[in-house]
């Protein structure tokens, strides 16, 4: 343990051959994530029964902390290697996950459909990439201890991400039936085709990266698209992007339509 808190704040090029504990999928790591797990559960539950106003502050507070602390691990994974500099190809908040960091104020807008977009993501492809992240951070745990700035960051993010998520739906603020028209469908994807906008830019420009997995470059996607192009696999994410999100809703849609029916007769 003295170990770890010596290196809390070692940047990965310098742990070298240390054998830290706490790595991916380590006994540590699974205890941790699975407290975690459990604390942001028991507090959502706690947090959803308070007022509207009291859970909005607390949830915009958060927000403001990772907004902030995105901005210490880009310079701190930037500036704090072996050879400082600032990867335009990696380093930018253009993954899924990243959405959150734009989106999410605009859950409180007033317009209705501004409010369906926002939530829309959180409850559907925010969702996915948090839970997927908090249970496998490869990309960091890979390089880091689950006992260090980079693993508290990440396991923290994603666990806020499920924590927001968790806190809309027990307090009935945000719920799959919210979407009463079949063009709604299409509003929890927009977030994500959006922030695309930027990521294909880097992605197809001479600089070049992977975000947003549209290149299919990433975790355990080579294996399953490393034979295709990337133009093949940047269709076949969009059209996962457009679509997925809308699936979540269209069951509520389905029922809500179904019951509009029966009152009309």
């Amino acid at each position: 343990m003295l170990k770890l808190i010596e290196n809390f704040f070692t940047h990965k090029d310098f742990l070298g051959g240390l054998d830290l504990p706490g790595r991916l999928f380590s006994p540590l790591h699974i205890i941790f994530s699975l407290c975690l797990l459990a604390t942001v559960v028991i507090i959502a539950v706690a947090v959803s029964k308070r007022s509207e106003e009291s859970r909005r502050r607390i949830l915009m507070t958060l927000w403001i902390v990772f907004l902030i602390l995105e901005v210490v691990k880009t310079t701190y994974e930037s500036l704090g290697g072996s050879e400082p500099r600032f990867e335009v190809g990696g380093i930018l908040p253009l993954y899924p996950c990243s959405v959150y960091l734009y989106s999410f104020p605009f859950c409180f807008s007033k317009k209705r459909a501004v409010r369906l977009a926002a939530c829309g993501y959180l409850f559907t492809m925010g969702f996915l990439g948090a839970a997927v992240n908090f249970v496998y951070p490869v990309n960091v745990l890979s390089n880091y201890s689950c006992i260090s700035f980079m693993g508290f960051h990440t396991l923290f993010f994603h666990g806020t991400m499920l924590f927001t998520m968790l806190v809309m739906l027990f307090s009935g603020y945000h719920r799959y039936n919210h979407i009463e028209k079949f063009s709604e469908l299409i509003l929890p994807a927009l977030p994500m085709l959006i922030v695309s906008i930027p990521a294909n830019i880097i992605n197809f420009s001479p600089i070049g990266s992977d975000y947003m997995f549209f290149k299919a470059n990433s975790f355990f996607l080579p294996a399953i698209f490393g034979n295709l192009s990337d133009g093949v696999t940047t269709v076949i994410a969009y059209l996962l992007y457009a679509i997925l999100p809308g699936l979540f809703y269209l069951p509520g849609y389905i029922m809500n339509a179904k019951g509009r029916m029966q009152n009309a007769k």
